[in-house]
């Protein structure tokens, strides 16, 4: 089912970065407005999924009932992978 939500896309070469999300993960852009995407980008390229992660289960904490950030369950899972491209 999953593959059938998937987004491709091709770009050209020259691409340092790129990241592979779940939609729990891309809530922090798409949803909770946490950051945007080039913001998110740079997250994960800093501080890690991990920290990614804990942004969005900080905001679902803080809006359990969903009434700020309507969500049709309280937490989705989040994976989040960030892929470097060597110059």
């Amino acid at each position: 089912m999953a593959a059938y939500e998937a987004v491709f896309r091709s770009y050209p070469l020259g691409l340092r970065r790129a990241a592979l999300l779940t939609d729990g993960a891309s809530s922090a852009v798409e949803d909770y407005g946490l950051v945007d995407w080039l913001g998110l980008l740079d997250l994960l390229d800093t501080y890690g999924p991990q920290h990614l992660i804990a942004l969005v289960r900080q905001a679902e904490r803080e809006d359990p009932d969903g009434s700020r950030r309507p969500r049709y369950k309280v937490h989705d899972d989040a994976t989040a992978v960030i892929c470097r491209f060597d110059a």
